[in-house]
């Protein structure tokens, strides 16, 4: 596979006087890789492939065009993107600048990734055309832990797969359903009928290794017209609320309080068994005492709690098993 760089924006680095260590920011480039295939056949010398152009839209706008790149090994990767989803369009050409064959796909570039396409089969030109048919694409994200936030990540929303159904709403048509894995990021669906479609995305994660349905778009009615992809982008998915559970944390001291430590705040976090960083953490008013905080996806947890005195440095830790619906009770002791 041949690299393809571009160039890159550097950024000047942030200080901070906070005592805290920060993660590292959010990349927002990340790399688009891809195989081709020219009618089912791998190889560029086999195809008589010489040479591509790729341009590469977003929203219908070009915002990159590669002219005249080499057919070398069995694909492509673009470096420097910047995140978001791409159409890319490619053409190839003969020795002779004869084009030969062309075919197009949609991918979503995550920041600080390379994101693999797969295959892309490029059609011969000249070949009769396919009947009349039109197709869908979308990806998916997920409202978690709130309605007005967007996980991309499928760990942090805990799903492990998603159903897609696509639905005839009339006449001609079969139903299509199929189950991808949540890395997959996306599906196209094609062959469709021209026709009204209601398209349905149910994502799946795991309590106990029992199956436990997390998020459901519901229906959402579609048209899909001849020679055309009906781009969705990305699909968010609601949570089902009653597959999410709250904590309910508590904290005292072994043998003091919030005034006799002289602890004016208690900081809280809350670690998802797998994951190496808490997934929520925050600091709290001492006296408050106790505090609900929402929305989790069920699984086990470390919930710690860590305090500074006058004098001395005060922490606690418990594991929970966080049940779907449910509401976990937990006590923290703190002590030096």
């Amino acid at each position: 596979m041949k690299l393809l760089t571009l160039p890159l924006l550097v950024l000047p680095a942030l200080s901070t006087a906070c005592i805290f260590v920060s993660p590292p920011p959010h990349d927002p480039y990340g790399d688009l890789s891809f195989d081709w295939s020219f009618a089912g056949e791998p190889s560029c010398d086999q195809a008589g492939v010489d040479e591509l152009d790729l341009t590469l839209l977003q929203g219908g706008e070009v915002v990159l065009v590669i002219e005249r790149e080499p057919c070398v090994g069995g694909g492509l990767t673009i470096t420097d993107l910047r995140e978001g989803v791409y159409e890319v369009a490619i053409d190839a050409f003969s020795r002779e600048s004869v084009p030969l064959f062309a075919g197009s796909f949609s991918a979503r570039v995550v920041g600080g990734e390379d994101s693999y396409a797969g295959v892309v089969e490029l059609d011969a030109i000249g070949d009769p055309p396919p009947p009349a048919s039109g197709a869908v694409a979308l990806f998916w994200g997920f409202n978690y832990p709130t309605d007005d936030t967007t996980m991309f990540d499928c760990a942090t929303a805990g799903v492990e797969e998603l159903d897609v159904f696509v639905t005839p709403q009339g006449a001609g048509g079969a139903p299509y359903d199929s189950t991808f894995l949540c890395e997959d990021e996306g599906v196209l669906v094609e062959n469709l009928p021209p026709g009204r479609y209601a398209v349905r995305l149910m994502a799946y994660g795991a309590y106990h290794n029992d199956d436990l349905l997390l998020y459901d778009t519901g229906d959402i009615v579609i048209d899909v017209l001849a020679g055309d992809i009906a781009e969705l982008g990305d699909v968010l998915l609601p949570r089902i609320d009653q597959a999410f559970s709250d904590f309910d944390v508590a904290w005292t001291f072994a043998a003091d309080s919030c005034a006799s430590t002289g602890v004016a705040e208690v900081t809280l976090a809350f670690t998802r068994f797998g994951f190496d960083a808490p997934e929520d953490s925050f600091a709290v008013d001492c006296t408050a005492t106790s505090v609900l905080r929402r929305t989790f996806v069920p699984g086990s947890y470390t919930v710690s709690a860590s305090a500074q005195g006058t004098s001395d440095d005060y922490v606690a830790a418990v594991t929970v098993d966080l049940a779907p619906d449910s509401v976990a009770q937990v006590d923290l002791v703190l002590a030096p």
